[in-house]
């Protein structure tokens, strides 16, 4: 027998191996087997099979599972994602079952037969196997001498039961602050729990807002909360994997490692903050996981919720149109808002903006809690020599080098390459340097210089976990400044007197086509976790922005939509991202020409802007394209298989 392998690589073809007569019984579509490739051992799913001469094919090592461990509707979503991404189904796959996942390690023999299988009664299956080997077991299975149970539930383990609700799959948007949404959740929560089904949550991270939605709902829900995810002891995601898969009756809140999660009567799905950039998977393949849990919901028939304060517009397009109902309630407002205008914005030469200390000084000496923002997290992101106006840049790729103070680093963001920061500029030597772009680090020092003893707490990606306590530790009464990222809307419940915008209109800047969609994502999202009763924006005249336009949901999303339109920007056109890596340029630029020649055979030369060269730790060409995808479908499809070329659709920035 000869079967065909999706293997967890970047290559779309199937691979063919012969299979020993000891595994020819034990074959079924989409069971893993472990197989060779070039001196190293890959896991990999069956997509096809034939009978024929094995002569010259490698042989399998083993069949890895009993049976096929993704039900038939995980298998659709699997083909969908893999169409709709451009992306290798055995990428997929292995996304969709980790090849880490622990299962044997929590199953165990039940013998039922006391003459050939009773030794191996209570035994876990990883250690049955390794004491008679795969093969055997899997002989005993197929017989039905022994069966196979969770240590968790005490249940058989069966092929996932793929039985579907007969109800409506209602989709719909709720836009409200989150007291709003937790209270929509909840009644949702409470309706399936009761009739015995279950309900899957999705949540853009487990520590911060997974960790409040899960303290709240575990106060409704008591025991019938579980988690599943990649933070946890491997021993509590497989209890998880377990319950979900043969129980009903529970909420399972998880991040995007919970989209193939099989759940036994799924009732309900909720995607909360559906505007995350975290639910992006950038390893393997590339996806939007609120796509897939849409996706997901239409494949089992069952509702899904989008609860958002500030929704994106591709959804919100969607809704308007009549796929997704809108359910809108209040949205967070300050009760007072003022811009603060400076003329040059905040430099690392230059005094705090007045403004700035004047509100400070106020907030402090009426015992506040202020909350800064700031786009960005080093000290500084652009460094310039004063003498020769010379710019900071990486001597590996070119691209510019900020600072990281509390390393004493030159980081770039380019080629993610850091060195030693030297007090000097390297092409003339001077010590006059102009930090400007600054960021949390830097404003974190002169605050702490400005008012010693008030404490000065930075919230950042990196450092949001580690100042929890210190943010929990805060009381009315005394006064502290938090200085962050947009990671400052991740803490719920801390509730600040005054939030202060500094340099917020960057992002017009920095952010592409979506950049105002971002700075409404942004705003609001801060506005939904801090409750701030007084809002202030800092910014240069220059750059200034209209504040008030963020306050209303519909206009704003209307007339960004409208943007979209007329520019041909999605959620009106697909966009997708090729890249093209090489050592060699001459290498390259044929790889290029191959491609270019591709897009004329396909017809798609005219959807393609650049090719745009650049040169990192290797030489990197990109091209963008603008289309939908059934256009672009055979050509990306044909690309995606020349080596060194990677497919991005729907890059968050182009």
């Amino acid at each position: 027998m000869i079967i065909h392998v999706a293997l967890p690589i970047p290559v779309r073809k199937a691979f063919s191996y012969a299979v020993p007569d000891r595994w020819v019984p034990f074959i079924k579509p989409l069971l893993r087997v472990k197989v060779p490739i070039k001196n190293r051992d890959f896991i990999g799913f069956i997509v096809g099979f034939d009978e024929g001469d094995t002569a010259g094919f490698k042989e399998i090592h083993e069949v890895i599972d009993p049976f096929p461990l993704l039900g038939e509707n995980s298998l659709q979503l699997a083909e969908w994602a893999s169409h709709y991404y451009i992306a290798p189904k055995g990428l997929v796959l292995r996304y969709a079952l980790p090849a880490g996942l622990p299962i044997e390690q929590y199953l165990k023999i039940r013998s039922l037969s006391e003459i050939e299988t009773g030794a191996l009664d209570n035994l876990t299956l990883k250690k049955a196997c390794k004491k008679l080997g795969r093969d055997v077991i899997y002989e005993y299975y197929n017989k039905g001498l022994l069966r196979l149970y969770d240590t968790f539930t005490n249940r058989d383990f069966l092929p996932c039961n793929n039985d579907g609700f007969d109800g409506a799959a209602d989709k719909t948007l709720f836009i409200g602050g989150v007291k709003d949404r937790l209270q929509c959740y909840t009644e949702i929560i409470a309706q399936h729990i009761g009739n015995g089904e279950n309900v899957l949550m999705f949540v853009p991270d487990h520590h911060s807002v997974g960790q409040f939605f899960f303290d709240k709902l575990s106060e409704q829900f008591s025991g019938k909360v579980l988690r599943y995810g990649v933070s946890g002891t491997a021993k509590k995601r497989m209890e998880t994997y377990f319950k979900a898969r043969n129980e009903g009756g529970f909420l399972i809140i998880g991040s995007r490692s919970c989209l193939f999660l099989p759940v036994f009567r799924n009732g309900h799905i909720i995607v909360e903050k559906p505007e995350e950039d975290e639910y992006r998977n950038e390893e393997g393949f590339t996806f939007n996981a609120v796509d897939l849990a849409i996706q997901r919901a239409k494949i089992e028939h069952i509702p899904i919720v989008l609860g958002s304060v500030s929704p994106p517009l591709e959804i919100y397009k969607r809704a308007t149109e009549g796929e997704f109902k809108i359910i809108e309630k209040i949205y967070p407002r300050p009760k007072q808002y003022t811009e603060i205008i400076t003329e040059k914005g905040i430099s690392a030469l230059g005094a705090m903006p007045e403004g700035l200390i004047t509100l400070l000084s106020r907030a402090i000496e009426n015992k506040e809690t202020t909350a800064i923002y700031t786009p960005r997290k080093d000290y500084s992101s652009h460094i310039k020599c004063l003498d020769c106006k010379g710019l900071f840049l990486c001597p590996a790729c070119g691209g510019g080098l900020s600072y990281q103070r509390s390393k004493d680093l030159l980081a770039c963001a380019g080629c993610g390459r850091t060195f030693p920061y030297e007090d000097r500029c390297r092409q003339c030597g001077s010590k006059l340097i102009q930090f400007s772009n600054v960021g949390v680090e830097y404003l974190e020092r002169k605050l702490q210089d400005a008012f010693p003893g008030v404490p000065v707490i930075p919230v950042t990606g990196e450092t949001l976990h580690e100042n929890r306590d210190a943010l929990t530790r805060l009381r009315p009464g005394e006064p502290a400044i938090i200085i962050g990222t947009q990671a400052l809307s991740k803490p719920y419940g801390l509730k600040v007197h005054k939030l202060i915008m500094i340099e917020w209109e960057e992002l017009m800047r920095i952010g592409g086509y979506r950049a105002g969609e971002k700075m409404f994502h942004v705003l609001s999202n801060l506005m939904d976790a801090l409750e701030p009763e007084e809002l202030y924006a800092l910014m240069a005249r220059k750059k200034r922005v209209n504040l008030q336009e963020f306050f209303d949901v519909k206009a704003f999303c209307s007339a960004e939509l409208e943007k979209r339109k007329n520019a041909q920007f999605p959620p009106y056109m697909r966009i997708f991202l090729l890249e093209i890596e090489k050592a060699d340029e001459i290498a390259g630029r044929r790889l290029v020409a191959k491609i270019m020649s591709t897009a004329d055979k396909y017809g798609v030369a005219k959807h393609i802007t650049g090719p745009l060269m650049q040169k990192r730790r290797k030489y990197r060409w990109r091209m963008i394209l603008r289309s939908n995808e059934d256009q672009l479908y055979e050509f990306l499809s044909a690309t995606v298989g020349f080596p060194g070329v990677r497919v991005e659709a729907d890059p968050v920035n182009i």
